[in-house]
């Protein structure tokens, strides 16, 4: 049970973290619809994306990898454009200087954005892990 809810906990921490940075990438404001996202999220991520892995374990040593990621980036995809819990679209990044480093401006696509929070959201949920 305890496994259970920090898995459920993770997702939500990681839903809400990617949303706060990510211009593209809002997540519903009613609690209700943030706690089913949430929970779809654990489940792709601790359920449905093991199960590929084993399934798909021959493309996955090929691939590094890639193939589970992009499961979990296609279930992202349904939640976005099928079930309305979240919604994934353009932004631009404004740039800026960072240490001395100038970063220009960029334009981020729906589907570059769409990648780059199921690679955000997936590390978030990692490095929760990783410290408890």
């Amino acid at each position: 049970m305890k496994k259970i809810l920090r898995m459920f906990i993770f997702s939500a921490i990681a839903l809400y973290l990617t949303s706060l940075w990510n211009i593209g990438f809002t997540v519903t404001s009613d609690p209700n619809l943030f706690f089913k996202a949430a929970i779809l999220i654990a489940v792709a991520y601790y359920l449905v994306v093991p199960i590929s892995k084993v399934i798909l374990l021959p493309l996955n040593i090929l691939t590094f990898g890639l193939v589970s990621f992009g499961i979990f980036t296609l279930f992202l995809y349904i939640m976005n454009f099928h079930l309305g819990y979240i919604q994934i679209g353009d932004w631009v990044f404004q740039g800026g200087t960072y240490f001395g480093i100038h970063l220009n401006n960029v334009i981020i696509t729906e589907q570059g954005n769409l990648i780059l929070s199921a690679f955000f959201i997936s590390a978030i949920i990692k490095l929760l892990e990783f410290t408890t």
